[in-house]
């Protein structure tokens, strides 16, 4: 790496680090406040909750700040004329741009592991932390493998294949039921399962009671089976919220299991694509970013660098989120509406680009 490189990629880690950071402290110190407000919970127990989405924030902030460290860098050397001195001596913005752009992509790239490797577990310790301390209910556990889905609450453990959180059905259930020596007590085994008149009725199963009194487990077969539980469907709906956790190969595994249940896979699919996507959004801001800080660098100030920032990351939240309720509602394909935005945007950034005069 030449100095000059060393020196451009120095500039681009003052605007983008001081950026982050900023962003960082305010997104905790008013989520903190929210959520103190919100659940009327100790500041401590707001803060260490926070805290449990470091890493999926530092995610989201990452095209910000990636954006607000291309442009302070950028018309930072425009102000200073640096600029004008790198184009006499034959340097093109392209090459000046070639060094920010290899630092963004490396960001991407981390962005991407942290995404898929990281945020899943530490998303199931909040949901945990946020049942059982802040809202002091009992401690409720999920985990979605390959084939079933295993749910535990209390006494019971749930075995069950896929779960429409629309319908409120579920296709394959099994229920294993323990004593508090967790001994088990009784299995049922159903085709199917549905929530009626607050209750769950099981169809086409089997009830398996073991009996130490007895050297053999009774079974039973049943049509309909009423039970009486704790879980509702919006107990078994914290499923849908861990699935949006799984790593892209779990996701995309449950996806084709859901979907050869018959069930709408939509905003699954949203999810999975959508977690790829953003990981090249830094890229794709900073491909923005680049034409407008070289624009009217004379009158450039650090407030309107801020100001340009917030606006475009703005018009393009507003836009992606946009597509990607589409996306969900069956308006658009899940693929394309988590990379129009990225494809338009890509593209816009490219025809500014080779439109300056100094590309």
């Amino acid at each position: 790496m030449s100095i000059l490189d060393r020196y451009i990629a120095k500039e681009f880690w003052k605007g983008f680090i001081a950026a982050l950071v900023t962003f960082l402290v305010l997104y905790l110190g008013g989520d903190t406040v929210r959520q103190g407000f919100k659940e009327e919970i100790p500041p401590a127990y707001a803060f260490q909750y926070s805290l449990f989405q470091i890493p999926e924030v530092l995610v989201l902030l990452l095209p910000a700040a990636s954006l607000m460290g291309t442009l302070v860098c950028l018309s930072g050397f425009a102000r200073r004329n640096e600029l004008t001195a790198m184009f006499a001596s034959g340097i093109s913005l392209a090459r000046i741009s070639l060094v920010i752009l290899s630092l963004v992509f490396t960001l991407c790239c981390l962005s991407f592991v942290v995404t898929d490797r990281i945020i899943p577990p530490l998303a199931k310790a909040k949901t945990n932390f946020y049942r059982t301390v802040i809202q002091n209910r009992p401690d409720l556990q999920s985990d979605i493998r390959q084939n079933k889905i295993w749910y535990r609450s209390k006494n019971y453990i749930y075995n069950l294949r896929t779960f429409d959180p629309k319908e409120n059905i579920i296709q394959g259930i099994s229920i294993y039921t323990f004593d508090n020596n967790f001994n088990l007590l009784q299995q049922i085994e159903a085709k199917s399962a549905e929530f009626k008149n607050s209750s769950w009725i099981l169809y086409d199963g089997f009830l398996t009671l073991f009996d130490k009194t007895s050297n053999y487990p009774l079974s039973t077969k049943f049509k309909s089976h009423p039970i009486h539980i704790s879980e509702s469907p919006a107990d078994f709906k914290e499923i849908e919220k861990e699935v949006e956790t799984l790593r892209l190969k779990n996701l995309w595994k449950y996806i084709q299991r859901t979907k050869e249940a018959g069930i709408d896979t939509k905003s699954y699919e949203v999810t999975f694509w959508s977690k790829i996507s953003l990981a090249l959004v830094p890229l794709i801001m900073t491909i923005l970013g680049i034409p407008f800080s070289t624009q009217h660098h004379r009158s450039s100030s650090v407030a309107r660098d801020i100001a340009l920032c917030f606006l475009l990351v703005l018009i393009y939240w507003i836009f992606f989120s946009s597509l990607l309720s589409m996306g969900k509602n069956g308006w658009v394909s899940p693929f394309l509406a988590a990379w129009i935005p990225n494809i338009i945007f890509f593209f816009l950034g490219l025809l500014m680009i080779t439109k300056s005069k100094r590309a």
